[in-house]
């Protein structure tokens, strides 16, 4: 099975951020503030997210470290490490839970919404907090703020690919974007 390629049509396709039309950037796993974006490089990402919040726009980053990310961030929510899967999949629960899916203009174009929700079930926010160490009102709140952002953008990068249950925190992230338009 190649995963790029049934979620976006072609095996090369890997999403990145556009950061210039961002007004919510939620972070996992990334320093972009020593790594300059790493896989989604672009020159000057600090100067961008500063752009970013000069006109509005929030900076949340997820990470067990206060990484120079975390400390310029507008909210750091700590995190078990390891444990971003679990998370992702709360806010997923969320979105579904609280009616905020908003397909958009996505709708024609996804398929198995309803398996996604299905397997979301498990994944109650005040369950899940135990393991995460996220508490249950935070995860519903980033999930509400992801959803009622205008362009709100999660990026997940190498620090939430290289654990256990790694593909599923990459192929979360990419879902909450479909979701929530």
């Amino acid at each position: 099975c190649d995963p790029p390629r049934m979620m976006f049509g072609a095996p090369g396709a890997i999403p990145v951020p556009d950061i210039d039309r961002t007004d919510l950037l939620v972070i996992l796993g990334a320093n972009p503030y020593e790594s300059n974006g790493s896989l989604a490089t672009a020159p000057d990402w600090p100067g961008r997210l500063e752009a970013l919040r000069d006109r509005g726009g929030r900076i949340v980053v997820v990470d067990p470290r206060r990484t120079k990310t975390a400390e310029n961030a507008d909210q750091h929510i700590p995190i078990v490490p390891g444990t971003d899967a679990a998370l992702l999949m709360a806010i997923i629960h969320v979105l579904f839970d609280e009616s905020l899916v908003d397909l958009v203009r996505l709708e024609p174009h996804v398929a198995g919404v309803d398996d996604v929700a299905g397997a979301a079930l498990a994944f109650d926010p005040d369950t899940v907090a135990a393991t995460t160490g996220v508490d249950a009102e935070t995860i519903r709140s980033l999930a509400r703020d992801i959803a009622s952002a205008d362009r709100a953008a999660v990026y997940g990068r190498i620090g939430t690919h290289t654990v256990e249950f790694g593909t599923i925190a990459s192929w979360a992230v990419d879902v909450i974007s479909a979701l929530t338009g």
